[in-house]
């Protein structure tokens, strides 16, 4: 097991927190769950996608690093 080291600006650290009701930490092991599912997706060819309650205003999530797996 790695020990990972992060630096969050305070604001967002504080609003998650607020959000979620998590310690910092937690939210960051979560984090790294869902980054890890979105990679196993693209890499399987799927797209992470993201929608309102009716399935409408779909958004496709970006990010250089994942699209590469």
């Amino acid at each position: 097991m790695r020990e990972v080291r992060l630096q969050i600006p305070d604001d967002l650290a504080d609003k998650l927190t607020r959000l979620v009701g998590e310690k910092v930490t937690d939210i960051a092991r979560d984090a790294i769950t869902l980054y890890n599912w979105a990679v196993e997706e693209r890499a399987k060819g799927r797209l992470v996608l993201s929608s309102d309650k009716e399935g409408g205003h779909v958004q496709r999530l970006m990010m250089p690093s994942i699209e590469a797996a």
